[in-house]
């Protein structure tokens, strides 16, 4: 079996090698602006809840949700990722967004938190059991999640060259086992998108995209 850390560390070097050109990508914008209109239409923000989002890559979401929360924590764990979020974060004169190079697998950031979202990046984590526990641990009372990743496929998505994915999506029924056994209540999942991804002979495949919300109680 290959060791987590190494799985971890081979991933973020391949999302290094694709950074400059991750946004040429129309599907992927398209993909940001779906997920983040239906977490906006979903979770009520305030603009004043610090938040933390985990696997930003080049801040396709995380520039459409900076205006609706007070503060939040951009984290991903490829440095090249985090380098094109810092010049667009320069050139948006974006100022409460905070970059962190971080491997939330080994490393949780100090809470509380308002707000902790992602998106497509829970297929990358091994155990999203225990993440989904960590992060109810780290929001205050009364805290909000929100995370968009496929709904189950067989592994047709990806292929069989990008490093790290650990899971081929995710059926609404897990996701849900996993946030109530973490302590969240209110747990929703929908349809947040559908991708289209060409095939051989010319035909597309569709791929739906959830989203799954949660609050973690107000009361112990």
């Amino acid at each position: 079996m290959t060791e987590p850390h190494a799985t971890s560390r081979a991933s973020a070097a391949h999302f290094d090698t694709v950074a400059s050109t991750w946004e040429e990508d129309p599907g992927r914008t398209a993909l940001a602006r779906a997920v983040a209109n239906a977490i906006l239409q979903t979770v009520p923000l305030s603009g004043t809840e610090r938040a933390m989002e985990f696997g930003c890559g080049t801040g396709l979401v995380t520039g459409l949700l900076a205006p609706s929360v007070g503060h939040l924590l951009a984290m991903d764990n490829s440095a090249g990722m985090l380098d094109v979020l810092r010049r667009k974060l320069r050139e948006l004169g974006i100022r409460n967004v905070e970059p962190m190079e971080a491997d939330l697998a080994q490393r949780m950031p100090a809470g509380p938190f308002d707000f902790v979202f992602s998106s497509m990046t829970l297929h990358h984590i091994e155990d999203v059991a225990g993440l989904l526990a960590r992060v109810h641990d780290a929001l205050a009372p009364g805290g909000r999640v929100a995370f968009a990743d496929l709904a189950k496929e067989d592994g047709s998505f990806h292929g069989p060259d990008v490093p790290g994915v650990m899971h081929h999506g995710f059926e609404p029924a897990e996701l849900t086992r996993w946030l109530e056994a973490a302590g969240f209540e209110d747990v929703r999942v929908r349809i947040a998108h559908r991708m289209n991804r060409p095939r051989a002979g010319g035909s597309t495949r569709e791929y739906p995209v959830l989203l799954v919300t949660a609050r973690r109680p107000t009361a112990p």
